[in-house]
Order: C-alpha cells, then sequence, then structure tokens
C-alpha cells in the first residue's frame, strides 16, 4: 500500500474506533429520576418468560436488553477494549446455597438497583477471574456477566457516571446489583453514604455489531466486521493474541495519546493477521506448522523502515536461489513442494520490505527473507512470529 493510502487507512481505522457521542449526563438529568420506579422493575426481578427472571441475581436469570446505544463521550475510568474471557470466573457456580448462571454470550445489558462498594478489606485479594484486586482501580464485581465485561454505572441520585471493568463476583446480597471499587464509588460520589441507586449499561467489545452510540463510521464498521468473524470462526490462542494487540492500540489512540513503537508493530501485525483470516487463508497449507500465513494486499507493513531497500537484491520468483554467502536471513517456512513454497513466496512478497527468497536445500524448499542488516534481526524475527510463523528462526549463512 502507498504511503498516503496507509495512511488514510489508519486515519479512518482511528477515527471510526474512536467514539464521537453526547453527553451523558443529561439523559440523567433529563427525566430519568422520575421514571426510576417502573425502569428498576422492569430491569430487576420481572417476569422474563420459561421460568426467568430479568436481571442478576440467582437461579435462572437473563440480561434485560438494552433499549438505547450506550454514550460514554465524556465518562471517565476504565478504559474499554476488547478482552477474550478470562479462563476463570466463567462457570456457572454457587454461593451460600445459592446457584448462579454466568451469561456467557451476553452483549445488550442494562438494569437499575442498588450498587454498594468494597475496599480495604478485599485489597491485594484475588479476584474470581484470578486478577489482584486494587481497590482504588475502577473495577467492580457482578453476579453473572462474563469476565471481563465493561459497564456503564450512572449514579442515578446525581447524574455522575463511570466505566468500571468486571473482574469480580459478588455483592451476594439480595438487594444490590454491583459491588463498586473505592476508586469507582468515589467518582461516584457515593463513598460517604455507602450505597447509591445507580443504572447499569453494558459496553459491549465482544460482537461485531457492538452497542455504543454513534459507531456508523467506515473504519469502525471494517473493524466490527473483521472482529466479528473472527470472534465467530476462530478462538485461537494466536487469535485472542492479536486481538488484545489491536485493543491495546485501539485504546491508545482513543484516549489521546501516541502509541508506543511495540504497539504500532503489535498492532500492524494484528492487522495483517485478523484481515487475512477473514480474506484469502492459507487453508492448503496447513498441515505444515509453519504455515500459518495471513495476508491482505491492502494492509500496511509494520516493520520498520529504516534503510531497508539499501541492498541491491533481485529476486526470481519463480527458480530456487543460493543464499548469499556471510549474510543473515529470517527462515520461517519449508516445504517439499516447490510449488507450495513458491506461493508463499508469491502471496507475502508485499509484506515485507526485504526480498523473500527459495532455496533448495537437502530435499527441501526453503523460505527466507533477507539478507537483513544485524540491527534489524531481531526486529524481523518477531514479525515473522506474530505474522503466524512462531517457528521462524535466523538463520546465518557460513
Amino acid at each position: 500500500m502507498k504511503d498516503h493510502r496507509v495512511g488514510q487507512f489508519k486515519a479512518k481505522l482511528a477515527l471510526g474506533l474512536s467514539v464521537t457521542l453526547l453527553g451523558a449526563a443529561a439523559l440523567v438529568l433529563n427525566g430519568c429520576q422520575s421514571n426510576i420506579p417502573e425502569i428498576a422493575t422492569t430491569t430487576h426481578g420481572a417476569n422474563a418468560g420459561d421460568g426467568y427472571t430479568y436481571g442478576t441475581g440467582p437461579n435462572k436469570t437473563r440480561p434485560y436488553p438494552q433499549t438505547d446505544p450506550v454514550n460514554i463521550n465524556g465518562v471517565g475510568g476504565a478504559t474499554p477494549k476488547y478482552e477474550p474471557l478470562s479462563r476463570g470466573g466463567n462457570k456457572d457456580y454457587t454461593v451460600l446455597g445459592q446457584n448462579y448462571m454466568v451469561w456467557s454470550n451476553c452483549h445488550s445489558y442494562q438494569e437499575i438497583g442498588t450498587a454498594s462498594w468494597y475496599g480495604p478489606g478485599f485489597h491485594g485479594n484475588k479476584t474470581s477471574n484470578g486478577e489482584t484486586y486494587n481497590q482504588k482501580g475502577y473495577s467492580a464485581a457482578h453476579k453473572n456477566l462474563p469476565l471481563p465485561s465493561y459497564v456503564k454505572v450512572t449514579n442515578l441520585e446525581n447524574g455522575r457516571a463511570v466505566i468500571v471493568r468486571v473482574n469480580d463476583r459478588g455483592p451476594f446480597h439480595e438487594s444490590r446489583i454491583i459491588d463498586l471499587s473505592e476508586g469507582a464509588a468515589k467518582a461516584l460520589n457515593m463513598t460517604g453514604k455507602g450505597t447509591a441507586k445507580v443504572k447499569l449499561e453494558l459496553i459491549d467489545m465482544r460482537s461485531g455489531t457492538g452497542n455504543i452510540a454513534n459507531t456508523n463510521e467506515p473504519g469502525q464498521n471494517l473493524a466490527q466486521g473483521v472482529i466479528s468473524s473472527i470472534i465467530t470462526n476462530n478462538t485461537s490462542s494466536t487469535t485472542q493474541k492479536h486481538l488484545s494487540h489491536l485493543g491495546q492500540y485501539i485504546s491508545e489512540v482513543k484516549n489521546g495519546g501516541e502509541p508506543t513503537t511495540q504497539s504500532k508493530v503489535a498492532a500492524g501485525v494484528a492487522g495483517l493477521y485478523l484481515l487475512g483470516q477473514v480474506g484469502e487463508a492459507l487453508s492448503d497449507d496447513s498441515s505444515s506448522s509453519s504455515s500459518r500465513s495471513t495476508t491482505s494486499s491492502t494492509t500496511s507493513n509494520p516493520m520498520p523502515s529504516t534503510n531497508l531497500r539499501s541492498t541491491n537484491y533481485t529476486v526470481n520468483y519463480a527458480t530456487p536461489v543460493a543464499a548469499e554467502s556471510g549474510q543473515a536471513y529470517v527462515q520461517f517456512f519449508s516445504s517439499t513442494s516447490q510449488a507450495r513454497a513458491t506461493r508463499i513466496q508469491s502471496l507475502l512478497k508485499d509484506k515485507t520490505p526485504y526480498p523473500i527468497i527459495v532455496v533448495a536445500e537437502e530435499g527441501l524448499y526453503r523460505v527466507r527473507i533477507g539478507p537483513i542488516p544485524q540491527k534489524d534481526l531481531a526486529t524481523s524475527l518477531e514479525y515473522m512470529k506474530q505474522l503466524g510463523y512462531p517457528d521462524s528462526f535466523i538463520k546465518r549463512i557460513p
């Protein structure tokens, strides 16, 4: 992709994934308080059919669906981002003789009820998903939401709002719907009283459609579609790692900061991987442990750009060549099939700033990038590993 097109793509993606919303306080102050009793009895404890009740609690419960997108413009607290479900804390469980369901596939949820907060006695302990509880952070405990989840909490008594990351279970008190960290409780100005009437709104970070207001930018629609497809069809650890990298980059951009170089590289590789998953997958190369390649002819190259074309090197993409003596390469694929090796070579030739060569050695066709200067070897090796070739290694030619 040309530099100006890369810039346009990044600008659209950043713009689309940035949340441009209206103020949240006006919603609370203009009419919500007068409707609290009716809404509360609808979202909590109402009959949901088939023996279920709406709202958080024990036994057969369902999340009450949201009627409007979540408005998080100007709301502080935790930064919502995509995260895979935690290994711990996401199975149905029993506490104090009560059985609780985990809403594993919850993408829409709102509820009004009483919030409480917990602090010093639990600081430093393990949360239900195995993390360490930090009372000064913006976290929360919920009985049924999958861990982790992001929730906007609005104090209906004063209009204050905060975003929390749910990573714990509780509160196991029948009349309370969420237990907040001290940091979140302070943001809502409820530490003195101890409890408050609140509205909870799930910020959906795991579906392709999302539920955040004003999300019709082209870049966001593209990213949502890609992520939706990946989540639906691929739950491998490699995929989850790339989604986390992309989520971290998006979070840094949305917060108005300059992403780190490491974050940019990881996000670029994640973009190649994720777009490749819904593009042309190399399904017929899956038999090789090193063949999990992903390609996209419209994705930018995140490798270092300093003096990358300094070596005058001509590549014949049809004929195996000999590696140069005294040079270093990154080898990332090998096969007994020359056709397969050259296909990999051709598909990835525009994805690296270095030439890709096929070398015939000992009855195998080895695919390498290079020669590579010493200063760029480590970065190039990591790039190929993140691109989907975990068995890549540095090959030095005597």
